[in-house]
């Protein structure tokens, strides 16, 4: 999972693409709704999602997981946070660092994207 920063449209928050034969995912994130700081720690709460999953032929009706981003002022040094359950992934972030608009659209776009997956089981 890679979160690129791009110059993008006013009315366009991200652009996911997705290989799944690579079992890969990138998003690129408007520039001026994503602060430069946020791609790593981003890259790495997505890989470590990628790494419970596993993708599947056809989509599934519903998601692996379900994903929340939410924008919080209580991280305390931290930028990015992620808290996984058996269902969903709650991914909150600094709220200076991320639009509302933006965090809505990846949540939303995360989830949809899961359902080309299916959880690994141990």
């Amino acid at each position: 999972m890679e979160f690129r920063r791009a110059q993008l449209l006013h009315s366009c928050p991200a652009v996911i693409h997705h290989a799944l034969q690579a079992n890969r995912i990138i998003a690129y994130v408007d520039e001026r709704q994503f602060a430069p700081e946020l791609t790593i720690p981003m890259d790495e709460i997505g890989t470590a999602t990628l790494e419970l999953l596993q993708p599947v032929e056809d989509a599934r009706p519903m998601p692996a997981l379900r994903v929340r981003i939410r924008r919080s002022g209580e991280l305390g040094r931290e930028l990015a946070v992620a808290e996984f359950a058996t269902e969903e992934i709650t991914v909150a972030v600094d709220k200076t660092l991320i639009t509302e608009e933006l965090a809505a659209f990846l949540g939303d776009a995360g989830t949809a994207v899961t359902r080309a997956f299916v959880r690994r089981t141990m």
